[in-house]
């Protein structure tokens, strides 16, 4: 984890956050929901706007390059206005091994504790252990799980759901 700096990325972050993101759904499209196909084509204006919530996105720098993303969403209805949402967490390919995934969330469980939100859930695919047991780590564990949840290139993936309590 050395060397790692996070922050909460902002619309100037645009083109490292584009770079990044389609780099995860191009080589690893069963981690994600949404398909190269679909954000490739965007401009960056479309990026800028992600960038200015109501999600937060964090990422993870490592000299002067982003290294890892992961976006925060908080629910936005009353009855669920405890609760949030992890998702798209990706490290890039040169960064991997270096505890930036571990900094990524441990920022964003971090920021849902100053936010009051008492339950974070987040979607795995149910074949990356490595990503399960990192999540463990954070007090997360499978409450449920989606078959056949994402079709990548016709092969059908289940996801697991996990959520952990803040406090």
């Amino acid at each position: 984890m050395s060397g790692t700096t996070v922050r909460l990325l902002t619309p100037s972050d645009a083109i490292e956050v584009r770079r990044l993101r389609l780099e995860g759904l191009r080589l690893a499209p069963q981690a994600f929901g949404s398909a190269w196909e679909e954000e490739a084509p965007h401009p960056l204006a479309w990026w800028k706007s992600r960038l200015q919530g109501p999600a937060k996105w964090f990422g993870a720098d490592i000299g002067n390059e982003l290294a890892g993303l992961t976006v925060v969403s908080l629910n936005l209805r009353m009855k669920h206005a405890h609760c949030a949402d992890i998702g798209a967490v990706y490290v890039g390919e040169n960064f991997r091994r270096r505890g930036v995934a571990f900094a990524l969330m441990q920022s964003a469980m971090g920021y849902l504790a100053t936010e009051n939100i008492r339950n974070a859930t987040l979607t795995v695919s149910a074949d990356n252990t490595a990503a399960q047991k990192l999540y463990a780590q954070f007090g997360f564990s499978v409450c449920g799980q989606l078959q056949r949840e994402l079709n990548v290139n016709g092969s059908f993936i289940d996801e697991l759901i996990m959520r952990a309590q803040i406090f």
